[in-house]
């Protein structure tokens, strides 16, 4: 019974945890995009450093995006009673990486494989916290 009690509470901590984290980015800044419309009237020399801008705020549109993706997959998880079971090999993924990144849906022998055979999309994005 002990034990049934621990996974309640993990569960409703990993929720809230992920939720907080979710709200973090849908609510947070949106991310430069202010500079992708910002290039009219600019000399040649200062458009490079403006393309950069609106580059990184590309990139940190879809890294924001694709951990969106991740962390509702996550929650979906915690639902479905699936959260915290590796999504390749089936091994429960250790507490101690869950309270890293609770969003990760492999342990980390499959996540090194998957990044290995390019199988992830963004393996950089488990370690954005």
């Amino acid at each position: 019974m002990q034990r049934k009690r621990n996974q309640i509470d993990q569960s409703t901590e990993f929720d809230t945890i992920l939720l907080a984290e979710r709200n973090l980015i849908v609510s947070g800044p949106d991310g430069g995009l202010e500079l992708l419309t910002s290039s009219g009237g600019l000399a040649v020399d200062d458009q490079a450093p403006l393309l950069h801008e609106q580059f990184v705020a590309l990139r940190q549109r879809g890294m924001n995006r694709r951990k969106l993706n991740l962390i509702d997959a996550a929650l979906e998880r915690l639902k479905d009673g699936a959260f915290g079971v590796c999504q390749e090999c089936g091994q429960e993924i250790p507490l101690k990486r869950l309270n890293v990144i609770p969003w990760a849906a492999h342990c980390v022998a499959c996540q090194e494989r998957l990044e290995r055979e390019g199988s992830l999309d963004a393996p950089a994005l488990m370690l954005v916290a």
